[in-house]
């Protein structure tokens, strides 16, 4: 049973899921690309970002890592993780830096928090949830051919 750390309680395919009610909510339509934020600005002059982990609230592991630990920002490596190679890039080059999803679909509608390791600070998480436009395709199938 998986549980997420959210404010109000549902239940989902068997999966206790929590809800945030007052996220930043992002739109996206499907076939397109989310951009959803993530703030790396610190809160100390002196301190920086060595780790940046991108997660579904409803998967276990990170979808997204950006690796600072050994280079400057500009220079770190990106790991997407295999459900989103290809999908999935962080543009660090504006601000908020953006996690920027391409060919968006309905199953990428969820809640996604970005947790941004620091040096010397306390680790930042920064929620939002991303809402997809669109309907699943359904058409007419006529002599084989999808209408």
């Amino acid at each position: 049973m998986n549980i997420f750390l959210q404010d109000k309680l549902f239940w989902k395919n068997h999966k206790i899921i929590l809800f945030f009610p007052d996220l930043p909510v992002v739109e996206a339509v499907v076939g397109g690309r989310a951009f959803i934020p993530c703030n790396v600005t610190n809160p100390l002059v002196d301190d920086e970002a060595t780790l940046i982990l991108w997660y579904r609230v409803d998967l276990p592991n990170p979808i997204y890592t950006l690796d600072v630990r050994n280079s400057a920002i500009k220079n770190a490596r990106h790991f997407p993780s295999d459900e989103m190679e290809g999908r999935a890039k962080f543009n660090l080059t504006v601000h908020p830096p953006l996690l920027v999803l391409s060919d968006v679909t309905l199953e990428d509608e969820a809640d996604y928090k970005c947790r941004v390791d620091l040096r010397r600070s306390r680790t930042l998480i920064l929620h939002s949830r991303l809402r997809v436009i669109g309907e699943k395709l359904v058409g007419t199938c006529l002599m084989g051919i999808l209408l």
